[in-house]
């Protein structure tokens, strides 16, 4: 059978090749629209893949792919379901997480519907199920058992997330051929467009130890374009290793039997937060300091894209691979009253659910005796840092619902339901992404913090730390309404996937 064939040919390479959730999180599916059997659709094949996944040359989880080929009134429909589990740590604590995407599509690669659901306890579920209704991609998110949608554009010529597969399989590529094409990413809930530019065929290693005669091929997207993937595909294109890096490490797949991709990872699993951790001399002060200047370096990174100018951060450009960043600790703001009223800001969204009765009722706690918005402000950094009392680090990021409900978590549940906190009082507030300095450690390490917007200009504060805003030991890369019109909150974490594991920094001077 003709359609029987086509099936165990692709089933051999189809895998996904962005892993931006593993280092900016760190995909078992519940949609009924995909689950469902429609009556007139029959099985004709599947079949499944399985992988192995290293981070630094130690093993931190598997993958695995199914896919089918069904006749729906005379129409052949892909669907897949792939799967990837991790087990890492970060600073001691185990993290695990469970991530899956479901997808249903045609023979041309156009995407019909889709699921992908995160899975991190102990922290909800969170998922996202879209469904191409025209020219338009509706999309359902839930988090903490809360519904949101929306719907967005949607164009002919974009492309399922697998499409790649079935074109290295079904039209293998050839030694300095370039092939690129516009394909969706659920996890980031973004359009890309996929570069793949083939080398040449060279000897490589597999897991196993034997040697094979592999096609280098090198896939870039442009939402993620530091982060190239090399595959090394056989004549008939399948991927049988492929390679990237991330946070500085080299993060490695290998295709694999079932019972070596389920092998047990040993008690010694890989600390992502140790092993990115940025080491700092001549930082005496610390979070103490009013003003420090830094010297930040890194090879083959272009800084200046990553680490912006904000009121209380000035940078200086010495070459395209190193900066001079200036930061100064912000005094109380001039007038407590705020002029942004950009709906963003203020409004509830699927991560910053501000009419949830607990979150409501934290902010009422907060806010008990405070007069100015300033003040309340201040409150509530306290009120966060005192309250969430458990610190752990085995969830990668929780809504401020589920923080309300729980009061445990790292600097991202801090951060986040301060956020929330601060609208619920009408106090514009917004993410932010960036580096901090670890007294304990002795060296800088990924963070995540809050502004709140007073008179013209955004003024941080940071839960974790509680002393009401922040000294000149953090070093800001992004920010994030966190609001539902825009793409997923990982994509606010993209910027330390790209200088994590690669930057120096250097105290030049402090005050």
């Amino acid at each position: 059978m003709e359609v029987s064939r086509n099936v165990r040919m692709i089933k051999r390479t189809i895998r996904r090749i962005l892993f931006g959730t593993l280092a900016a999180t760190v995909l078992v599916c519940g949609s009924s629209q995909l689950s469902a059997q429609n009556n007139s659709s029959q099985g004709m094949d599947h079949d499944d893949v399985w992988q192995i996944v290293s981070l630094g040359g130690q093993r931190v989880g598997y993958g695995r792919v199914q896919v089918s080929m069904h006749e729906t009134e005379g129409v052949t429909i892909y669907r897949t379901n792939n799967e990837l589990h991790f087990t890492m740590k970060r600073f001691g604590q185990t993290i695990q997480m469970e991530t899956s995407l479901q997808t249903e599509e045609t023979a041309d690669g156009d995407l019909l519907r889709y699921a992908f659901e995160t899975r991190n306890p102990p922290a909800d579920s969170t998922r996202s199920e879209g469904e191409i209704v025209g020219k338009r991609l509706k999309v359902k998110s839930i988090v903490a058992d809360r519904e949101q949608t929306r719907t967005v554009p949607w164009e002919d010529d974009v492309k399922s997330p697998l499409y790649q597969d079935r074109l290295l399989s079904e039209q293998p590529m050839r030694p300095n051929e370039v092939r690129s094409y516009k394909t969706f990413l659920p996890e980031l809930q973004k359009v890309a467009t996929l570069k793949m530019s083939a080398h040449d065929y060279q000897s490589v290693k597999l897991y196993d130890g034997t040697q094979k005669r592999l096609l280098k091929v090198q896939i870039q997207n442009s939402v993620l374009p530091t982060m190239v993937v090399k595959a090394y595909l056989d004549e008939e294109g399948e991927s049988l290793k492929s390679e990237s890096d991330i946070l500085g490490m080299a993060l490695t797949t290998y295709t694999v039997p079932r019972e070596v991709a389920l092998e047990e990872i040993a008690g010694s699993e890989l600390d992502v937060a140790i092993g990115t951790l940025i080491p700092v001399t001549g930082l005496d002060k610390g979070h103490k300091a009013k003003r420090i200047v830094y010297r930040i370096s890194a090879d083959d990174v272009e800084l200046s894209s990553y680490i912006p100018e904000s009121l209380g951060q000035k940078v200086k450009v010495k070459s395209e691979n190193e900066l001079e960043v200036t930061v100064t600790r912000l005094p109380p703001p001039k007038s407590f009253l705020s002029r942004n009223d950009e709906e963003k800001y203020l409004k509830p969204s699927t991560f910053l659910q501000i009419d949830d009765s607990l979150v409501v009722d934290h902010a009422r706690k907060g806010t008990a005796s405070k007069s100015t918005q300033w003040d309340k402000a201040v409150g509530l950094e306290k009120y966060v840092h005192d309250n969430l009392k458990q610190k752990n680090f085995s969830t990668a990021l929780a809504s401020a619902a589920e923080v309300a409900k729980r009061m445990e978590g790292d600097c991202t549940e801090h951060a986040v339901l301060l956020a929330a906190l601060l609208r619920v009082v009408q106090i514009p507030s917004r993410v932010v992404v960036g580096l901090v300095y670890a007294e304990s450690q002795q060296a800088f390490a990924g963070h995540m913090w809050t502004e709140a917007y007073f008179g013209d200009q955004w003024i941080p504060l940071d839960a974790t730390i509680g002393r009401g805003g922040i000294g000149a030991a953090h070093i800001k890369l992004a920010d994030a309404a966190l609001d539902d019109d825009s793409p997923s909150p990982v994509m606010t974490f993209l910027p330390l996937l790209n200088v994590l594991g690669k930057m120096k920094i250097d105290v030049i001077k402090q005050d």
